[in-house]
Order: C-alpha cells, then structure tokens, then sequence
C-alpha cells in the first residue's frame, strides 16, 4: 500500500482463536509496522481481541450472532462510514455475510475463504462472491479450484496462501526438556503431538484409533493432543476404552505450542478435510517431521516422501503404519524434519502473507 490516508478495517467476529485468527493478528501487526491504519472488529471477550490487546493493536467491538444479524450490519456500515475506512477485508463466513450492508458506501470489499469444500448452491452464496465483494482470496490451490467450480470468476479470485511467524518455531532444548519432563517422558521415548480444535473435521479419533492398534501391536508411544472443543470428552473416552490412558494426554488448548512442538519427535495432522493447514506450517517450520492426511492443501504444503509423510483421510491403519515407520527410523524423522524446516523457511513467512495481501489492496484501491 503506496498512501498513509488509506485506512482498513478487518472483521473477523469469531470468539474461539484458530489458524484463521492467526493470520489476522499477523497481517494486522504487518501493516501496523508498515505504517498503515489496520482495524480488527473483533467480537467482545473473544480471543483474538485479547491477542490484539497484548499486542497493542487497535481493534473494535463487533458481535455477530448469525449470518442475518442485522443490528451487527448496521454496526458494520456506521463503523465504516465514521472510521473513513477505504477498503474492508471480511476473514469468516459470518463476516462475509455482513459485506452486502456495506453497498453505497464506495468501500472496497475483499474475503478471504479458506475452506476447500464446495460453495452452497443458490443465490445467496453467488451473491455473496460474485457481487457483494471486489475481491476474494483464496488460501490454496484446493480452495481456488472450489471457488472456480462455484461459479466464482477466476479473474476475481487472487491466490495468497497463509503463512506463520517462522522465528517462533526454532529448535528449543530447554522447552523440549520442561515439556518432556512435565509428562514423564525420557530423551529415547518417542512423543506425537497434534495441535487443533478438538471437533470432528480435525479428526483427532483417527489418531487415537492409530495408537490403539500400534498399542495392541506392543509398540508404546506417548501422545498430547493441544486443544480443545466439542469432541474433547468423546476423545477421552475413546482413549480410555482402548487402555491408552497412560499414554495420550489432553492438556487443553496450548498457549505455548512451539514449546509443544519441540517437544515432539512427530506432529500429525491428519483432518477430514482442511483449506491449507496452519498447524502443518508450524510443525513444519519447528523441524519435526509430519504425518498429515492427503487433503485439500496439504499436499501443497508436504512433499510426500520428502518434508513428511502423507496418508489418507479417515485411514487409522495408514497412519498407524506411518507412526510405526517414524518411530522405527530415527534418521528418516530427523531427516524429513530439517527438509520441512528449510521448506518453510523459504515459502510460509507470514510477511509473504501480508505483503501479498497488502498489494492486493493497493490495486484494488487504484483502480
């Protein structure tokens, strides 16, 4: 962005924080360092509003209840009328929702979708993509390919995949130690770490599944799943019924996940389906080598074979297989790890992110 009077509100009105809100927060403090005015209307209490906080961000408040809120439509478009904001960028399906009260006002719109499943059919959604926006950024090639089967029009669609801070996934030994101590662990055992939301689609029984039947095999690892959600109490369970509860560990969300993550001897990351995988770049980004399900972006993050290992979806015995042959050989682990390290290091910078995202708004608003 060429000009200080050009002023952007994000909105991302969601209470819970995950890899969405990770990009949020780290566009905001690049275009906050770059010299630009950068809002985030942000529910009240939620999280990412705290990360702002702590970061000495600005933001506003802005609660959406549902898709046809309209007293948070008419909040939106007074927010934009009095701010003097020139362009606003829409982070979740709720946001977006809110792009058409913004009509008339002479504000340039943009949404990033980073979700690869298909897009509803109907009018609502056409509207919402191919009128109610100037823009929409889709965060991989899978979610580019759903927009364009959507009906989206591809000189609408700019392609900016996600990215994380790199210098916070570095090789840390004393966290690793604190880490591995805290459950009881030795430098020969062998930890798996997942890091997500414990709902469905991140797919964590998959994981649970694959332990029990390397558990039943006589191969015993330790396993901490960082999160928590809807699917936490049902994990538990499941964890319990198949004897592994000595073994896998809920510690609930992880505020310190690269502590986790150099914790970890392997990362897994195998969900139903996934827009591009914020928690693959970390993992690849702190040198631990990754098992991750062969869907939606994934594959554009893991070289099979090379920076990690992929399975398919819904597939316990390929993972536990995975799992097995990553336990088995050391120097293979150690080797995807500092390939996945190097990989990302060169391509998932969150500046990369925000400098992508930032052009886009400058060509947008020279139009």
């Amino acid at each position: 962005m060429n000009s200080d009077r050009r002023a952007v509100l994000h909105v991302d009105p969601e209470r819970d924080w995950g890899g969405g809100e990770t990009q949020v927060l780290g566009l905001t403090r690049y275009l906050h360092q770059a010299g630009h005015r950068s809002v985030v209307a942000v529910a009240p209490h939620g999280a990412l509003g705290r990360r702002l906080s702590r970061a000495a961000l600005p933001q506003c408040g802005l609660r959406v209840r549902n898709d046809f809120d309209m007293l948070a439509g008419l909040r939106l478009r007074r927010l934009v009328r009095t701010g003097g904001y020139e362009l606003v960028h829409f982070h979740t399906a709720r946001a977006h929702a809110l792009s058409p009260w913004l009509h008339g006002l002479g504000v340039k719109r943009v949404v990033t979708r980073r979700m690869d499943y298909p897009l509803k059919r109907g009018g609502w959604q056409r509207f919402l993509y191919r009128t109610s926006v100037d823009a929409v950024v889709a965060i991989s090639r899978r979610v580019e390919s759903a927009l364009i089967a959507g009906g989206v029009p591809p000189a609408r669609i700019r392609r900016i995949p996600s990215g994380i801070d790199t210098t916070r996934f570095t090789p840390d030994p004393p966290a690793r130690q604190r880490i591995r101590r805290h459950y009881g662990l030795g430098d020969a055992e062998v930890l798996v770490v997942s890091v997500g939301a414990l709902v469905e689609r991140k797919a964590q029984a998959v994981l649970i599944e694959a332990a029990a039947q390397l558990h039943r095999q006589g191969l015993r690892l330790s396993y901490v799943l960082c999160g928590d959600g809807p699917q936490r109490q049902l994990l538990e369970a499941r964890a319990r019924a198949a004897g592994l509860g000595g073994q896998v560990h809920f510690p609930g969300f992880c505020s310190e996940v690269p502590a986790y993550l150099a914790a970890a001897d392997v990362v897994v990351h195998v969900p139903h389906w996934e827009g591009l995988g914020v928690a693959v770049m970390e993992a690849l980004a702190a040198g631990r080598p990754v098992i991750a399900s062969r869907v939606g972006g994934i594959p554009e993050l893991v070289e099979d074979g090379h920076t990690g290992l992929l399975v398919p979806p819904r597939a316990p015995d390929a993972l536990a297989a995975a799992l097995a042959e990553l336990a088995h050989k050391p120097a293979l682990a150690e080797r995807l790890g500092r390939a996945g390290r190097q990989r990302a290091l060169a391509h998932f910078d969150i500046r990369a992110m925000a400098r992508a995202n930032a052009l886009l708004y400058d060509e947008l608003l020279t139009r």
